[in-house]
């Protein structure tokens, strides 16, 4: 049965970050028509390109082991295209992910290699990359994540140690060929299923970067550790270890200790737990009662400092609050007005979280193009808040507080304080809010 496109290409944009579209400026690691080129894209905006093989008679009621094949430096992803083969794809349906490190970039770096013949790895490192690429898929798609391998071959197979040094949780085994990794590490990943293979006459990566591995593993206590070496064998050992059979038989049998089902509550207890705080969390309470007593037209008069030895700048400014979504949110906006010689529009969101027990709310205007965002705690009638916004000089997120005082259902005061470099805090900003007599 082959797997509809319509589906194959639903599953892509399902996934987080996942954009179906060319490979530029990188080499593809596989050659098979099954792959399909896509990337996924960080939240700092960088992209790392990678191609995807979604399983043979694809179900989605149905969940398939992930299994992710870093290249080497050469580029290409063998076992990516012995994973493809007709045959394979019958007998061990799955998910295959082989990204992308680009030129100029590796994998990983054991920082522990410090001879000459290992400066080659100190470029960036693109793991954070793939670790983010693999959470969104088990979000998005229908991937076991107690069934997630990883495999790699050179630079690869030294990846392949990197990322579950990094996320030994994430993987239920992991098989690296000719690669290799810092020693002092292995007792954060002794657990995890390892087949290590290398070549015995193996001049590029030594096979005595494998071989301490295994030792290191086993004296750390690990006892799912195996090693083959090749004894006639170099670098090259790509298909003959990879059309081994018994490695994919071994590999796919692999699955993660699950957690014990007496330390969980009975699915029925669970469930009803879980539907008691979704109610909680989306019934509006005592808070935004508190809330909609704002609800109408209010004048603010505001005053500014920028910084603590300058005179105030005064604007007046008119705002309307309305109930959203069944009185859950307020929404807030301030009229257009002239601010200072330049146009100033604005608008936000109030409400009240139910399970965190905490005010949260969002603010765009005409300055700025980002969204700032706060959260706040009541005590009687003082509302203290904590505000994250954009630094436009650098770029960055800063942290400002902010008090609300709660003087009557008619009149609130609002005010942001900034702090100096020296550490002293100033009062940046006052709103001192009246209900507008056009409530009337």
């Amino acid at each position: 049965m082959k797997t509809d496109h319509l589906l194959y290409f639903l599953l892509l944009s399902l996934c987080c970050g996942f954009i179906a579209g060319p490979v530029h400026s990188q080499t593809v690691p596989v050659s098979s028509p099954y792959f399909k080129q896509t990337y996924y894209t960080n939240p700092d905006g960088g992209t790392l390109s990678y191609q995807i093989m979604i399983p043979e008679g694809l179900r989605v009621d149905r969940k398939y082991p992930l299994v992710l094949v870093l290249h080497g430096r050469g580029g290409k992803s063998v076992a990516a295209d012995i994973l493809a083969k007709d045959s394979m794809r019958a007998e061990f349906p799955c998910f295959v992910i082989a990204p992308v490190s680009g030129t100029k970039a590796v994998w990983a770096n054991p920082k522990s290699w410090t001879s000459p013949s290992a400066k080659w790895l100190d470029k960036s490192e693109r793991l954070p990359d793939v670790i983010a690429l693999i959470e969104g898929m088990i979000q998005s798609s229908p991937i076991d994540p107690d069934r997630i391998y990883v495999t790699g071959q050179s630079m690869g197979g030294i990846g392949t140690f990197g990322i579950i040094q990094q996320r030994p949780d994430l993987f239920a085994a992991a098989v690296p060929l000719c690669g290799g990794w810092d020693p002092n590490t292995a007792a954060t990943f002794k657990d995890v299923p390892l087949w290590i293979f290398h070549g015995a006459k193996d001049r590029v990566i030594r096979p005595e970067r494998s071989q301490v591995m295994v030792e290191a593993l086993k004296a750390a206590g690990s006892e799912v550790v195996k090693y083959t070496e090749h004894p006639e064998a170099g670098h090259n050992i790509l298909r003959l270890s990879y059309g081994e059979p018994a490695l994919w038989e071994w590999m796919f049998k692999q699955k993660k200790t699950p957690v014990k089902k007496d330390v969980l509550p009975d699915d029925a207890t669970a469930q009803a737990e879980m539907m008691e705080k979704w109610m909680q969390f989306m019934t509006p309470g005592p808070e935004h009662q508190v809330l909609m007593k704002r609800v109408g037209k209010w004048n603010i008069d505001l005053q500014s400092w920028m910084d603590p030895d300058s005179p105030p700048q005064k604007n007046v400014l008119k705002c309307e609050y309305k109930p959203v979504l069944g009185n859950r949110y307020l929404s807030q906006q301030i009229m257009p007005m002239d601010f200072n010689g330049m146009p100033f529009e604005a608008h936000g969101f109030i409400g009240f979280d139910t399970i965190k027990n905490i005010y949260v709310s969002s603010w765009i205007d005409t300055f700025g193009t980002g969204i700032a965002t706060g959260t706040g705690t009541r005590t009687e009638n003082v509302i203290n808040w904590k505000w994250i916004q954009t630094d436009p000089a650098t770029g960055t997120s800063f942290a400002t507080r902010a008090v609300e005082e709660l003087i009557s259902d008619d009149e609130f005061k609002f005010t942001i304080y900034l702090t100096l470099p020296d550490g002293r805090e100033f009062i940046n900003m006052t709103q001192h809010a009246r209900r507008s007599p056009e409530n009337e």
